[in-house]
């Protein structure tokens, strides 16, 4: 038994034969008592004084042998150990090399079956499920860097024939750079499609906002009145500014397509879409100019019909003084009245300057009226009564 030279012909067989062994230097360890107690029983004989049944030296001699004998087997049992235990170490590291082998083989099929997604969310899953598999391959990375380390230890032990674990180590060495040269590739093309699609969504989102954006600055709401009017413009004005803000996005869509890969930059379809944007874009800054300009256009009108109705205000008031103005009789009295008429009449003559309370301006723009005429008229009607009673009432004084 340990002198056979089966050592197995595979892990498990080498375990069974380490099973048996373990049995095996039991029952020898138990023998070793029972052999020295013999051994210690017969040696009496060769100590007895008087009569002796056999010749000393032929009970030493035999005890000798028996012990020699014992620790020969001993040694048998300890090398046979070592033997397995090798043994052992060979087919586990073959077992070893063989899981990985299987493993590699899995990844492998499912890499070549993988996509790459049709939109971004099933991009962004995969890209997910990818980065779990590195983790997975980096992990297994280390464990085949252990069971290589255990194959060069297997060769420079030079107990077993070299060819096959050297076979075997190239082998799997071989097709773990290809896993890996696959799976960088497979994550490239993610990555290319990642771009890719966030690409598109960007630019959906562009369009979308241009879109909305060109809905509010083609509108042909330009306000009621001054207030409304003048709120729309600050708001415009504000989205003017995001329109600006968004030129760096619109411009910057040909850098983007151009980092994308030669696949995707190159179709018909990407090219046809930025130009869309570009135009879309246009349109919107253009109309946006448009609407500013008829903004603050309708602002100036409202503006005009303000003042306008502040120069009717300003007539019916001076108006309805003439009619109600008395020119006095008594000469101090129609001094007093000539002074402040004076300054009234001044303030007639000035009104398409600035005297009034709304700009001469609006007065320029506004053609003469029947209103207006009407003051001038009651204008030189009072002044006509005015100086006829001062000229009388001088008249009367010098005589």
């Amino acid at each position: 038994l340990l002198v056979s030279k089966d050592l197995g012909k595979h892990l498990l067989e080498v375990e069974d034969l380490l099973q048996k062994h373990g049995l095996l230097e039991a029952d020898i360890s138990a023998q070793t008592e029972r052999v020295q107690a013999l051994n210690a029983a017969a040696l009496k004989f060769s100590e007895l004084e008087g009569y002796q049944p056999c010749d000393p030296q032929i009970i030493c001699n035999r005890v000798n042998h028996v012990q020699t004998c014992l620790e020969e087997l001993g040694e048998l049992a300890a090398k046979r150990r070592k033997e397995l235990e090798d043994s052992r170490q060979l087919w586990a590291f073959f077992q070893e090399m063989e899981e990985a082998e299987a493993w590699i083989r899995e990844k492998e099929k499912i890499l070549a079956t993988k996509t790459c997604g049709r939109d971004l969310s099933s991009v962004l899953t995969l890209t997910t499920k990818h980065k779990s598999m590195l983790g997975e391959l980096g992990n297994r990375r280390a464990l085949l860097h252990q069971s290589m380390k255990r194959g060069e230890q297997l060769l420079a032990k030079k107990r077993f024939s070299p060819s096959g674990i050297q076979e075997k180590m190239r082998e799997v060495r071989l097709r773990w750079k290809k896993l890996e040269e696959v799976t960088g590739l497979h994550q490239q093309r993610l990555q290319e499609a990642l771009n890719f699609f966030q690409f598109s969504a960007e630019t959906d989102d562009l369009v979308a906002w241009l879109q909305d954006t060109y809905r509010i600055v083609s509108s042909d709401d330009f306000g009621h009145d001054d207030y409304s009017s003048r709120a729309l413009l600050r708001k415009h004005r504000a989205l003017v500014e995001e329109v600006e803000k968004h030129r760096a996005a619109v411009l910057a869509l040909r850098k983007q397509v151009a980092l994308l890969a030669p696949e995707h930059a190159q179709g018909v379809d990407v090219q046809i879409r930025v130009v869309e944007v570009e135009q879309l874009y246009g349109e919107v800054a253009e109309v946006a100019v448009l609407r500013q300009q008829w903004l603050q256009d309708a602002l100036a009108v409202y503006k005009m019909f303000s003042e306008v109705h502040a120069c009717e205000v300003w007539l019916d008031e001076k108006e309805q003084w003439l009619e109600r103005m008395v020119v006095p009789e008594e000469l101090d009295e129609v001094e007093v009245v000539q002074h402040r008429w004076v300054e009234f009449s001044n303030a007639v003559d000035q009104a398409l300057v600035a005297s009034i309370p709304v700009p001469g301006s609006i007065l320029l723009l506004v053609p003469p009226s029947f209103r207006w005429n009407r003051v001038v008229e009651l204008v030189e009607r009072k002044k006509s009564q005015l100086s006829s009673v001062l000229k009388i009432q001088n008249y009367l004084l010098e005589c």
